[in-house]
């Protein structure tokens, strides 16, 4: 690489930029990177250097510093969304690792920002991610070329050289914000122990709660006027461990055992007991207290404040006789739902039978239209049915009323199984199911039945969220000393992680054009992860949007399945 001689002379600064204000973090942090990209310049003559910084939200880029690339340019790139194909910089943050374009006007990564850099000339861009010791992007380090360009040797070790040193500065100015905010929230707080006794006490006795203070060992040392009158004493009263007096008999270990943790380790204090007020009635008060540290670090003093919620554990109580009512209504419901099971399958399986009987002709041979009507009659009968097998499945898990015939099940078994059943679906959108990364033989403790119906349900959602050519893969691994699992992904449209908290609540369904047919109850997911946990197991989904999703059901291994290592 070709050096040139430095020039640190200010006026080498393109025209047009604003100078900068010294004095404040952001001037400095720019001053920095200004320099440092006007140095990787001259010692690289034809380059022309850029930084750009990562947002707080973790995926845009803002300018950092450019001083000699257009002034347009780098304002049309700020704001740049970091993703699999948004140019060099975009594209590097995205992957995380360096990405050399050496031909803009070819290369695809710059499909939809070629027509912002060819305007100005620009023809190559190297780009390098600007990682932290703990691997998260702070920004990018970017050489560009009016001519298509291929690095060197050189060129690779002198971007690494330059991402380092900017590295470094961003670094060194997050510690100095930090370092900041902490000495002003020390400063604010200082200030605040400042403030007399005398403002305290007026302030303690306005405020429509009852307030004490305590010595670091725990004993109260003052007591509001209004709080003693509350509670129909004296402050002398309740000074020290006169507290203790008024406390409810059977709260006095429970809300002293943990007055006394909070003493020993310096974490706050709340505790709900019951406190004698001055009509002689027990109410609930909730008690707090925080700690005031000193210098040194030990407890310097405990602020407290005690509040009538005497009212609201009433409530509280008449909500949970309430939730306790709803739950055994739910509960007669769900047993109603299970018990109508055979009068609900019953008028349904007849309509099949009868329309079976009128497509085979009897009595009469049916026209070409009446054949059509019928073959409609049974598609939505057998829909209305698997609708229905649906909810009385729910219906009968909420019950209780599920039974699990427990025995050892290899995973050739049930793929064997699903294989088959699935495929007209796959293969009716060119979908490739990949097994090789399951291992057949693996033995688990489980109802084969169930963890059939487990396994179809996912691979028809797989296959139903994933777009035509794609890919849906089966492995299995080790869970946890016992355990085994089943691992279904695919390279479908994915869930945000919104949708994933909620995937597995009844009635859920996502809209998504690849879904809009033949759309069910909601009830797939549900039914399948409590299948799995009935057999001792669990159904977990870990999902990322654009990127796919992975279900994965756990299951006991049983007792002849083979080692780890075998």
């Amino acid at each position: 690489m070709p050096h040139a001689r430095l020039d640190p002379d200010p006026r080498n600064v393109p025209a047009g930029r604003q100078p900068l204000q010294p004095g404040d973090q952001t001037t400095s942090l720019r001053e920095s990177l200004d320099a440092l990209t006007l140095l990787m310049e001259q010692v690289a003559p034809g380059m022309r250097a850029s930084v750009l910084l990562m947002d707080d939200d973790g995926v845009t880029l803002r300018h950092g510093s450019a001083p000699h690339l257009p002034e347009e340019y780098s304002r049309q790139i700020d704001g740049l969304q970091i993703a699999p194909n948004a140019g060099s910089c975009g594209t590097a943050a995205w992957r995380r690792e360096r990405v050399i374009v050496t031909d803009i006007s070819q290369d695809p990564l710059w499909a939809d920002y070629r027509a912002l850099a060819q305007p100005f000339g620009l023809a190559a861009c190297w780009s390098t991610p600007i990682l932290d010791d703990e691997g998260t992007v702070l920004g990018t380090f970017a050489m560009y070329y009016d001519e298509p360009r291929a690095p060197n040797e050189g060129d690779i070790a002198f971007a690494e050289t330059a991402t380092l040193l900017a590295r470094n500065i961003l670094v060194r100015s997050r510690t100095a914000d930090a370092l900041l905010a902490r000495t002003q929230t020390a400063e604010r707080l200082a200030a605040a122990l400042r403030e007399s006794e005398a403002r305290f006490r007026t302030m303690a006795e306005a405020i429509p709660v009852q307030v004490w203070t305590a010595r670091p060992d725990g004993l109260l040392d003052f007591v509001t006027s209004s709080t003693a009158a509350y509670f129909g004493r004296s402050t002398d009263d309740l000074i020290g461990r006169g507290w203790l007096d008024i406390v409810h008999d059977d709260d006095v270990e429970r809300a002293t055992a943990a007055w006394q943790r909070s003493i020993e380790s310096g974490e706050p204090y709340e505790v709900e007991f019951r406190l004698r007020c001055a009509d002689g009635a027990y109410r609930w008060q909730l008690v707090r207290a925080n700690p005031v540290f000193a210098p040194s670090g030990s407890v310097a003093r405990w602020f407290g404040c005690t509040v009538d919620i005497d009212h609201s554990k009433k409530l509280e109580a008449a909500l949970d006789d309430a939730l306790a009512d709803a739950r055994n209504a739910n509960r007669a419901k769900a047993e109603f739902l299970a018990m109508m099971s055979h009068e609900l399958r019953t008028p349904l399986n007849a309509i099949n039978g009868y329309a079976q009987l009128m497509l085979e002709g009897i009595p009469n041979p049916p026209t070409e239209g009446q054949r059509n009507y019928l073959n409609r009659i049974t598609r939505s009968q057998e829909h209305l049915l698997s609708l229905i097998e649906a909810v009385l499945t729910h219906a009968k898990m909420e019950a209780g009323k599920v039974s699990y015939r427990l025995e050892e099940v290899t995973t050739r078994e049930v793929i064997d199984i699903v294989d088959p059943l699935t495929a007209p679906q796959r293969e009716a959108r060119g979908i490739v199911l990949d097994c090789k990364a399951c291992n057949m033989d693996l033995v688990l403790h489980g109802d084969r039945e169930k963890i059939v119906q487990i396994l179809l349900n996912v691979l028809s959602n797989a296959a139903k969220f994933t777009p035509p050519g794609g890919r849906i893969t089966i492995s299995t691994d080790f869970n946890a000393p016992g355990m085994a699992e089943i691992s279904v992904s695919d390279t479908g449209v994915g869930m945000s992680p919104a949708e994933v908290d909620i995937v597995f609540e009844p009635f859920v369904q996502f809209d998504n054009a690849l879904s809009r047919e033949n759309r069910g109850t909601g009830l797939g997911m549900p039914i399948s992860r409590d299948l799995a946990r009935g057999m001792g197991g669990d159904l977990i989904a870990t999902s990322t949007k654009g990127n796919g999703s992975t279900f994965t059901l756990i299951l006991p291994l049983a007792e002849t399945a083979p080692a780890r290592d075998a």
